[in-house]
């Protein structure tokens, strides 16, 4: 986490409700509005929509139609929190937990594996999934969602049922990495597994081996303390 940003009691509370499981269903729009003034900027776009960005990373949400955060805005709050840096939140587990699932996707299949205790653990591969897609019936622009992408990404996502976080390790860029089209799938069709990825990690799946793999992915799961101000003190 950025360490030169030192955190309140209440706001690094609020931190940790936004990333708490389950989701919470009370989180309010003006404390989020207050926190993003401390830790980055609130701007007001067009028709009326605020625009959160912190770290380089920015978030467009519409108007809000209660005091609270619906659903959807929580999970579009994580992941922009995660994408700018801030992981897991200041309650985040210092270390993998047994339930943690870390998924490795391409085009070809998805591997699911439990998190290992260190490097030195023999990777546990909880499920392996085919995907049956032709790619050549496919469009260069992956918008449409074809039948196998469905039921290939249904799968996983049954697979992922739980309340352990969860890292995606995907390859290449753009239409190509096939991490972008599962998360894309899940926050359209299944917001719970959704909410649970902590962060996507893009990877050379051809010349890093699974346990490097799942070293980074670890690195992830372990973030800093928000609380700087505490370290400081």
């Amino acid at each position: 986490m950025p360490a030169d940003i030192p955190l309140g009691t209440a706001d690094t509370r609020l931190v940790a409700r936004i990333f708490q499981h389950p989701l919470s269903h009370n989180l309010n729009w003006r404390e989020v509005l207050a926190l993003f003034h401390t830790i980055g900027t609130v701007d007001q776009a067009a028709g009326g929509d605020t625009v959160l960005q912190l770290n380089g990373q920015h978030q467009t949400f519409r108007p809000a139609h209660s005091k609270d955060l619906a659903a959807e805005d929580v999970i579009s709050l994580r992941h922009l929190l995660t994408r700018a840096g801030w992981g897991g939140g200041p309650l985040a587990l210092a270390e993998a937990q047994p339930n943690d699932l870390v998924v490795v996707i391409d085009h070809a299949d998805a591997r699911i594996y439990a998190t290992a205790p260190d490097d030195e653990a023999a990777p546990q591969e909880v499920h392996h999934l085919s995907h049956s897609s032709d790619r050549a019936r496919r469009d260069a622009d992956r918008d449409e969602t074809w039948p196998d992408d469905t039921r290939f990404f249904h799968q996983i996502a049954q697979a992922l049922q739980g309340d352990g976080r969860i890292v995606v390790v995907g390859h290449g860029k753009g239409q190509s990495n096939e991490a972008d089209h599962l998360l894309a799938w899940l926050a359209a069709h299944d917001s719970p597994v959704h909410a649970r990825v902590v962060r996507k990690i893009t990877a050379d799946l051809s010349h890093q081996t699974l346990r490097q793999l799942l070293a980074s992915a670890r690195a992830v799961l372990q973030p800093k303390l928000l609380s700087a101000g505490t370290a400081a003190g």
